[in-house]
């Protein structure tokens, strides 16, 4: 018996983006703890782990009152990011998550409950979106969705919106820029190339509040040295 044309053509492509994220996959470090500034000067701190196929992510955030923590944890497989749990911390209680179960996540706020979609494509949170665009030097899987751990986004469309020297320390660091069309709002990203792509900024919309992270210090690989951009 012949096999489906469709079904044969689904797999080709999917080999290929898999193919091509592979061949194009910048190494991740093993360790990372990234500093920010936020809005109106409020300190957060991203920490990536990497252990074999493995990965943790864990994002605080120290707005006035509170403070808010994201989880996400995953593996990692031929260059692409699977996450298995993200949570929404805040003010050390579980405001909202999502589970990712192959290919259906359950999410929403806890307050509200849960629902479940089937995805035909990897799903992700945003922390994980940002590591997974480093990997693949800006490119995405086909089919990838995003979720805040309220509402499950499709992705409309994602460029690079430029190259440009970035401040950092006491020098300058080379970013590359992206916009990440989720659907009616935007999430933008910059990657600092001449260090494993680590997210140099990340800038978003969540329940009504604008959050613009941007990097103030970095610790890459557990050598207790920070990051020293090249002197101009």
């Amino acid at each position: 018996m012949k096999g489906d044309p469709m079904n044969t053509t689904k797999a080709t492509a999917l080999l290929l983006t898999v193919f091509s994220l592979s061949a194009a996959a910048s190494e991740l470090p093993h360790s990372a703890v990234l500093k920010y500034s936020g809005s109106y000067g409020i300190p957060a701190v991203m920490t990536f782990t990497r252990n074999g196929n493995s990965y943790k992510i864990v994002s605080s955030i120290k707005v006035p009152l509170y403070k808010i923590r994201f989880e996400s944890a995953g593996t990692i497989s031929d260059g692409i990011l699977y996450p298995s749990y993200y949570k929404d911390i805040r003010g050390g209680k579980l405001y909202a998550e999502a589970k990712f179960n192959g290919h259906s996540v359950t999410y929403g706020r806890i307050k509200e409950g849960e629902e479940t979609e089937t995805v035909s494509g990897p799903a992700m949170d945003l922390f994980t979106l940002a590591w997974q665009l480093a990997a693949g030097d800006g490119k995405l899987p086909a089919g990838t969705r995003i979720t805040n751990g309220k509402k499950l986004y499709r992705i409309n469309s994602i460029n690079k919106t430029g190259s440009s020297k970035y401040k950092f320390g006491k020098g300058y660091i080379d970013i590359d820029k992206y916009r990440v069309r989720r659907g009616d709002s935007t999430v933008g990203y910059a990657f600092a190339t001449a260090f494993d792509n680590i997210p140099a900024q990340i800038s978003y919309t969540d329940d009504g509040k604008t959050y613009n992270l941007r990097l103030t210090g970095a610790t890459i690989d557990g050598n207790g040295k920070p990051v020293q951009p090249q002197q101009p």
